[in-house]
């Protein structure tokens, strides 16, 4: 059975079994779990909502998170999460529901599909487009991806000897200061952990003349609800770096299963020269290998460092489906 979910507070009576498909899909990624497009509409969503909503013997099997924007005579349909999000797809449990999925989008008033920032794999990707209807496909943003299985308790399998004694002298350098302390997240320092992110990542863009992302009051206030959410689910990984009383660097980002996604981080310019940001992603991996995870998701983007870390391309697809 497909239902077709319209409204908000529709959405919110399944966050928990919107949860536990999102749990059960091996394709899932945090960018299409409640804790994170649950907080986005409340804070983004504008216009249709229009969330498919497929169950079989009573349980929810798959869910196409969308929405349409109208403009007078003209739609357009995206998913929920466009724009801020890495990745973007649907959830499927057991079975194939790419199918169905797309019979029902078919059947949503909508004239344009622009389904952005899939993965290869997913099932929208490969699905006949419904009769009536023609599809344009194309590659979209590049995901920086480091393999970190079996990458050693202080990365030496992972990391050149060079890149290691790099990353030892910028932490002695620093400590010269005063004694490093490495944090981790919990609900009592959570919304510390994202003052010192949103401080240090402005003090970052204000050198170059800038507000940066996380300027504005109702992005901070987004990543402030996903921030808890995600914590509350054991998806939110945070690590703070101090020197004596003093935040240097903040990594954000989330995991599941297997693997950790790095979305953020922000760190003190006056201390470039001596690379807080290196050191607080190389003390995320570290976390990330103890935990037991295989892959360390840089994210979109094709930024030199990423790939100084020895992390591979891997291209988000587009698909758009045209009414004819």
């Amino acid at each position: 059975m497909i239902t077709i979910l319209n409204t908000t507070e529709a959405l919110a009576t399944i966050e928990s079994e919107w949860l536990d498909l999102w749990r059960r899909d091996p394709r899932a990624t945090p960018f299409q779990s409640p804790m994170w497009l649950l907080p986005w509409w409340r804070h983004f969503g504008s216009n249709d909502l229009r969330v498919i909503a497929l169950r079989q013997q009573g349980r929810l099997e798959a869910l196409a998170p969308l929405y349409v924007v109208r403009d007078e005579d003209e739609s357009l349909g995206l998913f929920l999460g466009t724009g801020i999000s890495d990745y973007l797809d649907v959830l499927c449990g057991t079975g194939d529901h790419a199918g169905a999925l797309m019979a029902a989008l078919a059947e949503i008033d909508c004239q344009l599909w622009d389904l952005q920032q899939m993965r290869a794999g997913s099932p929208l990707l490969t699905a006949s487009p419904p009769d009536g209807w023609s599809d344009h496909l194309e590659e979209q943003d590049p995901c920086l991806v480091l393999s970190i299985e079996a990458a050693g308790h202080e990365l030496e399998h992972l990391l050149s000897t060079h890149f290691r004694k790099k990353l030892r002298y910028y932490q002695r350098t620093l400590a010269r200061s005063a004694p490093l302390l490495f944090e981790a997240v919990n609900g009592e320092n959570v919304d510390a952990f994202l003052d010192d992110l949103f401080m240090l990542h402005a003090a970052r863009w204000q050198r170059r003349g800038m507000p940066g992302m996380l300027a504005d009051e109702v992005i901070q206030q987004f990543h402030r609800d996903v921030s808890r959410a995600m914590l509350e689910a054991g998806a939110l990984r945070m690590v703070r770096l101090r020197a004596a009383d003093r935040s240097v660097a903040v990594f954000y980002g989330f995991a599941h299963r297997q693997t950790v996604y790095y979305y953020l981080s922000g760190y003190d310019p006056d201390l470039e020269k001596l690379s807080p940001g290196t050191v607080i992603v190389a003390q995320a991996i570290e976390e990330a290998v103890r935990a037991g995870a295989t892959t360390f998701d840089f994210l979109r983007g094709a930024e030199d460092y990423k790939y100084s870390w020895g992390a591979k391309e891997r291209m988000n697809q587009r698909r758009q489906l045209v009414r004819e």
